[in-house]
């Protein structure tokens, strides 16, 4: 395969030419798939961090929106970069949360089980509210199929799929900050951590 130069691969993105992203994933992605091997990662979150990546600046590209400082490669590399180390975080946190969840014993455990119980009716309640395409699309997501996937079971396009998951999320959020019963446990519970274990 040839090489193109970056102007090359926008012009192509921009025409919808898939030899522009067939170039991209020949000779970007395993770059990406080397730097996150090397930082706790395998093939899987290399693919799904890489595909990720690559709809952020073919969305940017679409809209205008792309302003490159350096090279589209360095600019790939970046976002990549930036996505895992944000999962990585995430991962952390998750796993953080769930040890402090396993091991304490204290005067506090009953009355966080309870609250807890309590928001989870709240969250129960608020996503039962939302339409039939956003449950599926976040039950979805939440078990961690990738975006790509997911389009794909559901007849959808990426594009569609990424844009409806994020403003589902968004969605749910709002209805579960705007629940009646919600600022009462807000005022006698810090629960930003589970929420957030939602619709982050």
């Amino acid at each position: 395969m040839k090489k193109y130069t970056d102007q090359e691969i926008i012009q192509g993105i921009k025409s919808g030419e898939s030899f522009a992203v067939k170039f991209l994933v020949r000779d970007f992605l395993p770059v990406i798939r080397y730097f996150i091997s090397k930082n706790n990662g395998n093939e899987e979150d290399a693919k799904d961090i890489f595909q990720d990546a690559l709809f952020i600046i073919i969305e940017k590209i679409y809209n205008n929106d792309l302003v490159l400082q350096g090279t589209l490669s360095t600019y790939l590399f970046a976002i990549c970069k930036n996505l895992w180390l944000m999962a990585l975080d995430k991962q952390k946190a998750a796993k953080n949360y769930e040890l402090r969840r396993s091991t304490g014993h204290n005067e506090n455990d009953f009355t966080e089980s309870v609250d807890t119980g309590f928001y989870e009716n709240i969250f129960k309640q608020c996503f039962d509210s939302m339409d039939e395409v956003s449950q599926k699309i976040l039950k979805m997501y939440w078990m961690e199929i990738s975006p790509a996937e997911i389009a794909r079971k559901l007849g959808y396009t990426y594009g569609y799929v990424r844009k409806k998951k994020s403003e589902s999320m968004k969605e749910l959020k709002n209805r579960i900050i705007s629940h009646t019963d919600y600022k009462e446990l807000e005022r006698n519970l810090n629960i930003k951590q589970p929420i957030n274990r939602y619709y982050e």
